[in-house]
């Protein structure tokens, strides 16, 4: 099947676009009200089921420095994807027990190669790239084989595949577009749709987030820095789903659009990591059907936000959180999405080990080897394992029904 020219793909005018549900009743909202004072230190038990998985993903390569460069993992069927932009700049497939499969890496000047990537996405047994420079579409089987490339005329940050309507929708940030955010085309990569055109003045940020726009499940979610909404796709169109109430606690907008017109970029960023107000980063977040997970900054601290959908109930969380499901230490709230319904971490297997053997110092020989073979028996196989290795563990919790 033959793909359209991207040309012909985003610029076409045969869309439609939309202000997204200027109309809709306030009873089709989903109100959150992120009250500060109401924060308190949770545990992980609030929120997941008592089981906890480990894969350690075992990698002895020359380049299997997946720490810092650890920036996107997939689960797809029995694979395990994981996008590495700063070490190998290259995406890596492991099976589900952790062992490495292969990588898809072309990095280089020229056709059929790229100099940079920032994002991924699997679709019918294939991998798009995406967020590569220079700009363009690229797809490779799982074997890390080249496939075909489009070029494209600006940047695209992130994409989705949404099965049940037969479309990709795309992401780009502001200052990749003149006009539309996100867009969408049918599987033949025709029928363009445009939807959030870039409005003259408006604050938008200066995260870089491949985030945005996320799937769970049958549903689509799309938002923003700072901005207080999240739009879910519904009959083909983005109508607000959940919206943010900060209350007192708000950061004003104007005055982070006036920072971004005054300030040099170590001066901006200096405000909103030490003296901004209360606002949302989508870096961190996870919605489903009947949750919503979201962390906020205010000032220099951080909260976690967890929201019950069926119930529309908020708890606001401190940073930290006990983790008395396995006690396994690495007490925060589990942001990585790997799955509908499945929330986690990442730490180095040399890491694991250190916690591990705290936990030694801490319970004493008799009540540690209760631990080890008891509730902390996966925690401990997997760090003893893992205990010389810099490449991640990945934790895994499932979120209660």
């Amino acid at each position: 099947m033959k793909l359209l020219a991207v040309s012909i793909l985003l610029s076409i005018l045969l869309f439609s676009c939309s202000e997204i549900g200027e109309n809709l009743s306030q009873d089709d909202l989903e109100v959150i009200s992120i009250d500060l004072s109401n924060a308190y230190d949770g545990k992980l038990s609030e929120f997941f089921e008592p089981e906890v998985d480990y894969i350690w993903l075992k990698d002895d390569s020359e380049e299997a420095q997946l720490g810092a460069g650890l920036n996107k993992i997939e689960f797809y069927g029995d694979k395990i994807l994981i996008l590495d932009v700063f070490g190998c700049k290259c995406v890596k497939i492991f099976d589900k027990k952790g062992n490495y499969l292969s990588q898809i890496r072309a990095y280089g000047d020229g056709p059929e190669k790229y100099l940079d990537l920032d994002n991924f996405m699997v679709h019918d047994n294939q991998i798009l790239l995406l967020g590569v420079y220079p700009s363009k579409f690229m797809w490779f089987d799982f074997d890390g084989n080249f496939l075909k490339e489009e070029k494209l005329p600006f940047g695209v940050k992130g994409g989705v595949f949404m099965e049940k309507l037969n479309r990709f929708y795309f992401f780009s940030e502001s200052f990749q577009v003149d006009d539309y955010l996100v867009r969408s085309v049918n599987s033949e990569f025709q029928d363009t749709t445009y939807f959030f055109p870039i409005v003259e003045g408006r604050y938008y940020g200066n995260y870089s987030e491949r985030y945005n726009l996320i799937k769970n499940g049958e549903g689509l979610y799309y938002t923003m820095p700072f901005q207080d909404t999240i739009f879910q796709l519904q009959n083909e169109e983005f109508v607000p789903r959940l919206v943010f109430d900060y209350g007192s606690y708000a950061q004003d907008l104007e005055e982070l659009k006036r920072n971004s017109e005054e300030l040099n970029g170590l001066e901006e960023m200096e405000f909103i990591n030490k003296r901004a107000k209360l606002y949302f980063v989508p870096y961190f977040w996870n919605v489903g059907e009947d949750f919503l997970f979201a962390r906020f900054s205010y000032e220099e601290k951080n909260y976690s936000v967890f929201y019950d959908r069926n119930n529309r109930e908020t708890a606001v969380l401190n940073f930290n959180i006990e983790n008395d499901l396995d006690e396994s230490g690495n007490n925060y709230f589990p942001y990585l999405r790997f799955g509908e319904r499945k929330m986690g971490k990442r730490i180095p297997g040399v890491s694991l080990f250190e916690s591990l053997m705290k936990k030694k110092e801490e319970f004493g020989e008799e009540a540690f080897e209760s631990y080890i073979n008891g509730k902390g028996k996966k925690f401990a196989e997997v760090a003893t394992a893992a205990k010389d290795s810099e490449n991640p563990v990945l934790i895994i919790y499932t979120l209660k029904k």
